[in-house]
């Protein structure tokens, strides 16, 4: 970028931080946050303006923060409960609509969980489970009908219940990262199971009796969920709805917003497992005042932090309530491919690459790739019907067995299995071709022709290339795939020299690059096997461990299948087919979406390492030596 766009992109930032800067009443945290978006700039000017007068500018700025920053009196204790008497209120103000929402949507479902029990008799039992029905029809014929908070001890019944609470919690907010879809289903379903279960006792004459029970400590449980899935709604809302921020930044801003709503349940979590190990099992000795009082003393306390409280706060610090949210800058770097990068280097780079260029990448990606892909799991639909009929131990590693068409699966069934395993080569070789085309083409605006000329020229060489990876992949079976990672760096250069490299003899060069390279390319793929891996575990959790009844743990996508299977099971007997496709489509959105940051490590490693040995970066600095300014801005100044 020239120095003249960058001033001209930031001026009038630089010009309203030195007007906050001078501010006599300005908030430490405000300073921490303007601190860190100036050394941002300064880095960037101190990369591609060293000898530029705007980085001796950002320096003096960046020093005159710092030293205030430093003078400021550090009060843990003072600005921990300023963060829970102001921030955290302000921020339950800012979501207060989808705070609203979640609470609608619970009480429409709650009823409609009334509404279904009353007409049909056995809705409970669906809901609740046959052997809890069971049981508690037990306890009322023994005149307990409540017993059931009774059969723990009361401390290990606090830690459970409190630690369920909490995952109960984590899970409405995250699952708001599936576009608000994972959050409305489990507010839907404990929505559900509360109407449901309230009904019940109605039926059985004990309505008063369960709601003085429930609620001592369903006051603070029950809140938590609602408040949890306001997060969660936040959390979402800011992937659907980004206004004028990018969807990134608003995800950004909106998460964190979700995450201090999480935070402040921390004691409402402790409070309601407290209530339910230590009060609620003595229901039956204890007068209905107390539990009246309990239950309204709860609710007031909720409706005093969470509604009436951030209203006043709202009211008192207008200042801080309109205040314009600056997401975290992140300056648009210039990627320069003729340098020798560490593995941190690489990484890190691979990561901001992908961020700059993702739309490229996904534009040829879902445009040619994924018809592909959904050709070849349409044939394996129709092929292996009778397995999708089925569920698996490992649910990840049934599904892609099966599209991927896995000859050490059980289900392998030649020559169609065969065929697609061998195909699966075209869609991945689309993949890669997308990010080696981004490299070859970076700074210049997307040209389908100018891509199908790159892919005429290498798309043969790169297909071989990918056909040796994958095969290595295809051939070996899953417990020698892992060990398999020592002798893959081996390889890991292929397809980046066969789509990059301007000399003949592509295939041999990527062997001869790799073999150079093996600790930097084992290490870099350790750390995305593990990161892969790692962001998976929402849809592909280790221990969603299916043993016939169900997974032993839940994911958000077993969450997302059991729903469909819950409703679909009276009106289809495909249900377990329908809960599979959904399983494969998101297996396979993951796997188009994480897949081009190994491609994109893959390219800069090779870079690395061809500089290396060619040193082209070196060579055009010799070039330049010399003929630079001190003075005056010349050609050599800028970017090629």
């Amino acid at each position: 970028m020239k120095e003249t766009t960058f001033i001209a992109q930031n001026k009038e930032k630089w010009a309203r931080f030195e007007k906050m800067r001078n501010s006599s009443a300005m908030d430490p945290e405000e300073l921490g946050r303007l601190y860190s978006e100036i050394s941002n700039d300064l880095s960037y000017a101190k990369t591609f303006y060293e000898k530029r007068t705007v980085r001796a500018y950002l320096n003096g700025l960046a020093q005159s923060i710092h030293g205030k920053l430093y003078k400021q009196k550090r009060e843990p204790f003072r600005s921990l409960v300023k963060a829970w008497t102001t921030h955290i209120p302000l921020e339950i103000y800012k979501a207060r609509k989808n705070l609203l929402f979640a609470l609608v949507m619970f009480l429409l479902w709650a009823g409609i969980g009334v509404i279904s029990s009353y007409f049909d008799p056995n809705f409970a039992e669906m809901i609740l489970g046959r052997s809890y029905i069971s049981i508690t029809e037990q306890n009322i014929l023994q005149g307990n009908p409540l017993g059931i908070y009774g059969n723990e001890s009361q401390t290990s019944m606090f830690f459970s219940i409190t630690l369920n609470n909490i995952g109960v919690a984590l899970k409405c907010f995250f699952a708001g990262i599936l576009f608000s879809v994972g959050t409305h289903i489990i507010l839907f379903q404990n929505a559900i199971m509360v109407g449901a279960f309230q009904y019940f006792f109605k039926l059985k004459g004990l309505l008063l009796t369960s709601f003085l029970t429930i609620w001592i400590h369903g006051a603070f449980e029950i809140s938590a969920i609602v408040i949890a899935s306001g997060a969660g709604f936040t959390l979402g809302h800011g992937l659907l709805f980004p206004g004028s921020y990018s969807r990134l930044q608003s995800f950004q801003m909106n998460a964190m917003r979700g995450i201090r709503i999480l935070l402040s349940l921390i004691p409402i979590f402790i409070i309601a497992g407290t209530l339910e190990s230590f009060v609620t099992r003595n229901y039956q000795v204890l007068p209905d005042w107390s539990k009246w009082m309990i239950i309204l003393f709860s609710f007031a306390i909720i409706i005093f932090y969470y509604v009436v409280y951030p209203i006043y706060v709202a009211r008192k610090h207008p200042e801080l309530l309109h205040e314009k949210e600056l997401p975290n800058y992140i300056p648009i770097k210039e990627f320069s491919l003729n340098i020798v990068r560490s593995g941190m280097e690489v990484i890190g780079d691979t990561f901001q690459f992908y961020r700059t260029y993702f739309y490229k990448i996904e534009r040829i990606t879902f445009s040619l790739a994924v018809p592909v892909i959904l050709i070849i799991g349409s044939v394996q639909f129709f092929h292996h019907f009778g397995v999708l009929q089925e569920e698996h131990f490992f649910d990840w590693y049934g599904q892609l067995s099966l599209l991927f068409g896995n000859i050490y699966s059980d289900f392998f069934a030649p020559p169609v299995d065969l065929f697609i395993s061998a195909a699966w080569v075209i869609p991945i070789t689309i993949m890669a071709s997308a990010v080696f085309f981004t490299f070859h083409t970076m700074g210049e605006l997307f040209s389908w022709r100018a891509y199908f000329t790159f892919l005429r020229k290498r798309g043969f060489a790169l297909m071989v290339a990918v056909a040796i990876v994958y095969a290595l992949f295809v051939l070996l079976p899953f417990y020698i795939q892992i060990p398999f990672l020592l002798l893959l760096p081996l390889f890991l250069l292929l397809p980046a020299s066969a789509a990059l490299y301007k000399g003949k003899r592509k295939i041999g060069n990527g062997f001869k690059l790799s073999s150079r390279n093996w600790g930097k390319n084992f290490g870099v793929l350790l750390f995305f096997t593990l990161f892969i891996f790692l962001a998976v575990q929402p849809i592909a959790f280790i221990f969603s461990i299916n043993d016939g009844g169900g997974p032993l743990m839940n994911d958000l996508l077993d969450l997302l299948t059991d729903f469909v299977k819950q409703f679909l099971a009276q009106e289809t007997a495909y249900y377990v087919v329908v809960a599979n496709v959904i399983r494969q489509v998101v297996y396979l959105l993951a796997f188009v979406l994480l897949l081009p940051l190994v491609f994109i490590a893959i390219g800069f490693l090779f870079h690395s390492v061809e500089e290396e040995i060619e040193v082209v970066g070196l060579k055009k600095e010799f070039e330049k030596f010399g003929k630079r300014s001190r003075v005056q801005e010349t050609q050599y100044d800028y970017e090629d």
